[in-house]
């Protein structure tokens, strides 16, 4: 098990817009959902029910760099995706909030994410871990620990 300090070292296999993508453009600010699947080598198993965490570089809304870790329950099997125990997969929804009561990005700041999606003309907030795991590209590295919780 690997924890927020001594967090495991994955590599991203698959996260395309499509097919990847699981939701279509809706006009809403968060409309993606995608799912994208990690390499573990086999050393993060896991059974279904559980989460892992991942610890986006940040700067998280504090400031703070790295960001917290944030939990997301676990999509695949535990054979993983492509059933040799060496994957994870998340279906990770796009945290963006339009002028709500909280921006992490002013009038002009907003730049598009990979799904092209921006509001330049908004106060905005992006999720930090969300659009960090949804921006991500194969081959980028990811942060993970756990497994945690309990099986189904």
């Amino acid at each position: 098990m690997f924890s927020p300090k001594a967090p495991y070292q994955g590599k991203v296999v698959e996260n395309d817009k499509h097919p990847h993508t699981l939701t279509g453009q809706t006009g809403d600010a968060n409309w993606e959902t995608a799912h994208v699947t990690f390499d573990h080598g086999g050393n993060v198993p896991y059974i279904e029910g559980q989460s892992i965490g991942v610890i986006a570089p940040g700067p998280d809304k504090k400031g703070e760099t790295p960001a917290k870790i944030r939990l997301y329950s676990i999509a695949s099997s535990a054979v993983g995706d492509d059933e040799t125990s060496k994957t994870v997969s998340l279906c990770v929804k796009r945290v963006v909030e339009v002028d709500g009561d909280h921006a992490n990005r002013e009038v002009g700041e907003d730049k598009p994410d990979k799904a092209g999606t921006h509001f330049p003309d908004n106060k905005v907030y992006r999720g930090v871990c969300s659009n960090h795991i949804c921006d991500m590209n194969v081959g980028d590295d990811v942060l993970i620990t756990g497994p945690t919780g309990a099986e189904m």
